[in-house]
């Protein structure tokens, strides 16, 4: 028995709107099955349209589509512009922040700017949610008091811009990592449905505290000190080291 050979499409990191988009020039009746199958299905209706297009091509345009929605997004510009203005990153530029990928080999990351993907309560007064960089996904854990917080639990939501400061990174399954975020670690939360920056906004915004994080200055100088010298334990004995804060 031969099997047709199906397209790696669960593996695109896009969302039912970004389909749907391109799905238009097909059936404006169509619908999408919900999950990995509704991805499936966007490339079988992409063959049937009078100019169907290459699989990479296909692709490629979905991969813009997500990437302009998430990175050129209000919330994410006014990351950018405040990030500028205030001088919280070397620079003053967006790309010195520190990437998600980086919890691999820092288990402290000292500056982060990432949008929301998914939101899930997880029924005892926290929240789990997907955060994304141009680098990559990852799991989090939201504690409840930053939920309660009424400057940043009212704007948390899919589409948010979270910037965060000596955030936590966790490991308890191995390669499985996750942040664990708290009010001290939150610097700034932008909302979805944000408008776009202004200069006359930006200039009647306040600078936030960021406070030095010695742990990740150590990430660092690791290269120069020996392991009896680090201030925090590193992920090479197995052990991490996470700050509970209200």
């Amino acid at each position: 028995m031969q099997f047709e050979r199906m397209e790696p499409w669960e593996g695109l990191d896009i969302d039912d709107s970004d389909l749907k988009a391109f799905l238009k020039k097909c059936n404006s009746t169509a619908t999408l099955i919900p999950g990995p199958a509704g991805n499936v299905q966007a490339a079988m209706l992409n063959r049937q349209t009078d100019e169907p297009k290459s699989t990479q091509e296909f692709v490629n345009d979905i991969a813009k589509a997500t990437f302009d929605r998430d990175f050129k997004s209000n919330p994410w510009i006014w990351a950018e512009k405040f990030i500028k203005h205030h001088g919280l990153v070397q620079d003053g530029n967006i790309n010195n922040v520190t990437q998600l990928e980086r919890v691999k080999s820092m288990h402290v990351l000292p500056f982060v700017a990432c949008i929301v993907k998914e939101c899930n309560p997880n029924g005892l007064g926290d929240m789990k949610i997907v955060v994304k960089d141009q680098s990559t996904s990852l799991s989090a854990s939201v504690h409840n008091k930053v939920l309660l917080h009424p400057e940043f639990g009212p704007d948390i939501g899919v589409g948010a811009v979270l910037l965060l400061q000596s955030v936590g990174a966790l490991s308890p399954f191995g390669r499985i990592y996750y942040l664990n975020i708290t009010v001290r670690n939150v610097v700034k939360v932008f909302k979805a449905d944000i408008g776009p920056p202004t200069e006359e906004l930006l200039n009647a915004s306040s600078r936030p505290v960021i406070r030095p994080n010695p742990c990740a200055e150590n990430n660092n100088k690791d290269k120069d000190v020996g392991p009896s010298e680090k201030a925090c334990p590193s992920r090479s004995n197995n052990k991490t080291t996470t700050t509970m804060e209200d």
